[in-house]
Parts: structure tokens; sequence; C-alpha cells
């Protein structure tokens, strides 16, 4: 396989885009941690002309606020990611293989 054969990529966010840790503060509000340097990889796909997907069962500010600064759709609130994957991929015409 290789990157020709790729479609679109899927990211979760939780532990894909984060460092998998949440912080609270004494209000209880929480924030995670993002890594800049994931930019880079996001300006590469758009090159590549590959499309990138974020993906999170839950629904988050956090999570539409980073997608919009990656430049990505985000897919949030779906209790069935499969699902939600192949909704995704029909809508867009994209290979499942």
């Amino acid at each position: 396989m290789t990157l020709d054969d790729i479609d679109a990529f899927v990211f979760d966010f939780d532990g894909v885009l984060t460092n998998n840790l949440v912080y609270l503060n004494q209000e209880g509000v929480e924030s995670v941690a993002c890594s800049r340097a994931d930019g880079l990889a996001f300006d590469v796909l758009r090159k590549l002309n590959k499309p990138a997907f974020i993906l999170s069962t839950e629904k988050n500010l956090v999570v539409e606020e980073r997608a919009k600064k990656l430049k990505i759709p985000a897919i949030q609130g779906v209790s069935d990611k499969v699902e939600a994957i192949k909704k995704c991929a029909d809508k867009h015409a994209f290979n499942l293989k």
C-alpha cells in the first residue's frame, strides 16, 4: 500500500491530537494540551490533497476550535465511530479498502 491508495485520514481527538491528559482548574473547567507540531502534518496532508477529519465521541468546543485551527472538519458526538466513518466515506466517495 502506498500513500496514493489512501483516500482520507480520520483521527480521534483525545490521546491522538492531545497528550491524553485532562487538566482541571479550581472551578472544574477542563482543558487539554495539543501540539502545535500537528499543524505541520495537516499542512502536508493538504499539500498532498489528502482530506483529513477529526472523529470524536464527545461534543466539545475545544475539538471544534482545534479543527478550525487545523482547517479540517470535526465530526463530533458520534456513538458509533465505524458507522460515522462509513457515512463519511459514502458522502465523499472514499474507498474503505
